[in-house]
């Protein structure tokens, strides 16, 4: 069950405008919820959701004739969950991209995999979905909003953004969920145990998709780092995997390393330092130093596309 290069689902949102490159926060982006469409209510119809909790959000800059980024998110108090997200730019906003499609998938199946006794570990925008569409017990949450993908040239608002995802939510649960993180950034047998005590004695799983790399990077950015490349290409192949691990081997990149296909290009997803392809994170996401049948204290129970859901054994 070996996962070397395989193409990975990666929702990172880095596709779009190759060539787009200003997003500044002198270009007074605007993000605006309204009630979401029809067509969308009747996307989540079997999870049960309250029509009037969809929402529409869109993000929009004066540059542009179209939104940025634009998706549903659904709504509990004052906390935002996103069930779509579409990113229209190189850099991610905010999320990666989520499809309707996928996300009702994921979350049934949890509803399904999961029972009613246990609890599910996941990043706080996934839990939140999860919580509010399982009606599973998935208690982390974060009044910070670690991790969002903030554009780089939009770092003078990124406390915006993380008061306006962070809103409705107990500050004291953000020492939960750093303890989550610290965890995903931990060996899988230090990891497995802080996971256990997030878990309180009830059985447990722990969700995670691949963009939770690229979020835990934006949590920790001295203690973990990943990067990417685009190598020219129709789809992934060995061509462009040899391509690929030639330029590594001459950058001296030797962490583990995930391709995804962009358009007519790869996408190379690295860890820029060795040492971080051993963060639990790494082992449980389709990296090539990954390989989910030798993980001793997580049983793989569902997997669609990003998405990967384990039991966490005792």
């Amino acid at each position: 069950m070996l996962i070397g290069a395989g193409l990975v689902g990666l929702g990172a949102a880095l596709l779009g405008w190759a060539g787009y490159s200003s997003l500044r926060p002198d270009a007074h982006y605007t993000l605006t919820l309204s009630p979401a469409p029809g067509d969308a209510v009747k996307e989540f119809a079997s999870l049960g959701l309250a029509a009037d909790a969809l929402q529409r959000v869109a993000i929009t800059s004066p540059d542009e004739r179209r939104p940025i980024a634009s998706g549903v998110v659904v709504r509990e108090g004052a906390r935002l969950a996103p069930l779509v997200w579409r990113n229209e730019v190189t850099e991610p906003i905010l999320f990666s991209d989520i499809s309707a499609s996928d996300i009702v998938k994921v979350v049934s199946a949890i509803r399904e995999h999961v029972s009613g006794d246990s609890v599910v570990l996941a990043w706080w925008d996934l839990s939140r979905a999860i919580r509010m569409a399982t009606k599973r017990d998935a208690p982390l949450d974060d009044a910070r909003a670690s991790g969002l993908l903030i554009p780089s040239a939009w770092t003078e608002v990124a406390e915006a953004e993380r008061a306006r995802w962070g809103a409705g939510v107990d500050p004291q649960a953000s020492e939960s969920f750093e303890r989550f993180i610290d965890a995903l950034l931990s060996s899988e047998q230090h990891g497995a145990d802080a996971l256990t005590k997030l878990a309180t004695g009830k059985p447990a799983y722990v969700a995670v998709h691949i963009s939770d790399v690229w979020k835990a990077a934006a949590a920790r950015p001295g203690r973990y780092s990943i990067g990417y490349k685009d190598f020219p290409s129709s789809g992934v192949s060995h061509g462009v995997i040899k391509s690929a691990t030639q330029w590594m081997r001459e950058n001296k990149v030797e962490g583990g390393f995930a391709a995804e296909p962009i358009g007519g290009a790869t996408r190379l997803h690295y860890f820029t330092r060795k040492g971080d392809s051993d963060a639990l994170i790494a082992k449980l996401l389709p990296f090539s130093t990954s390989n989910p049948a030798q993980l001793e204290r997580f049983e793989l129970v569902y997997q669609h596309r990003g998405w990967w859901v384990y039991r966490l054994r005792a």
